[in-house]
């Protein structure tokens, strides 16, 4: 599923940096008063711990039946309060957001969700998020399956309808870290993939766990499988449309650049023909 794109609201003073993630935990002490009732949703997602704070029942069943297999517990995670709708509010934060009736806001202090109704909405605020999260960790949101063979991860990108639920449900049971969006990170020396709860249509739930990456495969849809190497400019190409980012600012677009030019210079890539086969591993193992 693709996230929309249809307003931005950036701070001139919006800055992506570590204080987003660990700073000013010691302020949330009138927040916290908000649900005292119950404890937080605590989820892990890329190694970013996210503590869900939601006060609709309902909603927050269906939360933890989507992200159970994300469940974990730090004491450093970045707290995100779900709120009523409030468009008085928009704009505020460090960074912000605007998804049709619902919004995001994040500053040094957590985050807060305004106007979420349904799982759905919760699932689109949490992609907008962590591409800002993720930004000065050296990582990024990218729609693309990920799959694991031989301990290493294959990533497919594309857009909609390119094939990349199609090689999740070619790829064997238990293999598919993600089928649509794809979570990437410079981490412990290497680019890995990272499992995400965000599926597509073969709806894989995703496994937390992570890999290094073997390469990275734009798809095509043919009537033979072959690759074709790639090169750095023609990596880039074809990798920024797939790349989901929510910012207009220009220091956080020149710190995505970067990102993306130390992904493509250290990770092969190739362009994948392929048809509705599994034999497509074998053109990739060769």
């Amino acid at each position: 599923m693709h996230v929309r794109q249809p307003r931005v609201l950036v701070r001139p003073a919006s800055r992506c940096d570590g204080r987003l993630l660990h700073g000013g935990i010691g302020e949330l002490a009138t927040k916290l008063t908000w649900l005292q009732s119950g404890h937080p949703l605590q989820i892990s997602i890329g190694r970013v711990p996210l503590s869900l704070f939601i006060h609709e029942k309902n909603l927050q069943k269906r939360a933890l039946r989507r992200y159970q297999e994300f469940a974990a517990n730090s004491p450093k995670s970045l707290p995100i309060f779900l709120r009523p709708a409030n468009p008085m509010r928009r704009g505020r934060g460090e960074f912000s957001y605007v998804l049709d009736d619902a919004s995001v806001e994040l500053d040094s202090s957590g985050a807060e969700f305004h106007g979420v109704r349904h799982e759905y909405a919760l699932d689109s605020l949490l992609r907008i998020l962590l591409t800002a999260v993720l930004l000065p960790q050296r990582g990024f949101l990218l729609h693309a399956a990920s799959v694991v063979r031989d301990g290493r991860a294959y990533i497919f990108a594309g857009r909609s309808g390119a094939g990349k639920s199609t090689v999740a449900s070619l790829s064997p049971a238990g293999t598919v870290l993600t089928d649509e969006i794809s979570l990437l990170r410079f981490s412990d020396g290497y680019w890995q993939a990272y499992g995400t709860p965000f599926w597509g249509e073969f709806r894989a739930a995703g496994m937390n766990r992570h890999f290094p990456i073997a390469g990275i495969y734009f798809l095509t849809q043919d009537r033979q499988d072959r690759f074709v190497t790639l090169s750095a400019k023609q990596v880039l190409r074809a990798l920024l449309p797939c790349v989901l980012f929510f910012s207009s600012e220009k220091r956080a677009n020149e710190s995505l650049f970067s990102t993306l030019l130390n992904f493509v210079d250290l990770v092969p890539a190739h362009r994948l023909h392929f048809r509705r086969s599994p034999d497509f591993w074998r053109v990739i193992a060769a």
